[in-house]
């Protein structure tokens, strides 16, 4: 189904290293499935741009491509809360490929088979 690992771009209003700190979690726990950047530099390059700390999409010129989603993290306890919705999205990805049972972009097979047996 994936012809390559999804980018993310994730991006703060106010605060780089947030946006840094949830690349790097999202690279560490996802690396399979998404490349994620915190350099907005490059509009063309993402596929997903995540706002961090936001209520509503911003404003940020994007590539028509480019989807949008942006997420209101508590203020104690936000690691945990960026890390359970890194999780979900790259649940999200898993999910879409055992649809059609592909493996990870780059993966020749998938790595275990999640078919059910009977009998």
């Amino acid at each position: 189904m994936y012809k390559r690992r999804a980018r993310v771009l994730f991006w703060h209003p106010t605060d780089p290293a947030k946006a840094r700190y949830a690349a790097t979690l999202a690279g560490s726990l996802g690396a399979d499935w998404l490349e994620a950047r915190a350099d907005a530099s490059d509009r063309a390059w993402p596929d997903l741009l995540i706002a961090l700390d936001c209520h509503t999409l911003p404003e940020i010129p994007r590539a028509e491509h480019t989807q949008g989603k942006y997420w209101s993290l508590p203020q104690d306890q936000w690691e945990v809360a960026l890390r359970a919705r890194i999780l979900s999205v790259i649940g999200g990805f898993r999910l879409l490929a055992r649809m059609d049972r592909s493996p990870a972009p780059g993966h020749a097979t998938a790595r275990f088979d999640k078919t059910p047996r009977l009998g």
